[in-house]
């Protein structure tokens, strides 16, 4: 297997940052706009800038992919994807559906794409259990229905749901050797 970047993608809160860590891979590191929370590191957690200058780089062509939380926007580099491309060694990033196409159509079959489902009452659950409000779970969970078709084009589904994160984990783990991990 040539994978170079594993993505994850599904629904918010299926358990696709979980399983991300579960996996152990260096992680892309993306963009925000938003102030880095107590502990956070740029460059580690995110690349922390101002709003303009993301807006700058995804108007030059230079974002794989933005979206918009919360006031925020969040995005990652094509710079990120293209040297994985050229071989800065395995690694792993959380995508959207359209971010994951856009990974594999750069990368080919070097993109493992790995779509992680759970049902919407779990998801809903793990949103309310980190403290999202009624607004905050319906905006995250807007796109549910989209995110759960859009797994169809993934090479591999794990469901996280129902109690089936740690299952989930256990498959995750799995695929480090194969991966050359």
């Amino acid at each position: 297997m040539n994978v170079s970047l594993v993505v994850f993608q599904g629904p918010s809160a299926s358990g696709k940052s979980t399983l991300q860590a579960l996996l152990g891979l260096p992680r892309i590191v993306t963009w925000t706009s938003r102030a880095p929370r107590a502990g956070e590191l740029d460059g580690v957690d995110y690349h922390f800038a101002p709003r303009q200058t993301l807006e700058r780089m995804k108007d030059a062509g230079d974002m794989l992919e933005t979206s918009e939380y919360r006031g925020h926007l969040y995005g990652t580099s094509l710079a990120s994807i293209e040297g994985t491309a050229r071989g800065a060694g395995l690694r792993s990033i959380v995508l959207d559906a359209s971010g994951a196409r856009v990974a594999r159509a750069l990368l080919g079959e070097r993109a493992l794409l790995l779509g992680v489902a759970a049902s919407r009452a779990e998801c809903e659950a793990r949103l309310l259990a980190r403290g999202s409000d009624a607004a905050q779970i319906a905006a995250r969970l807007a796109g549910y229905d989209e995110e759960i078709a859009a797994l169809s084009g993934c090479d591999l589904i794990v469901r996280s749901g129902d109690g089936a994160l740690e299952r989930a984990g256990e498959i995750v783990q799995a695929l480090r050797p194969l991966l050359g991990a």
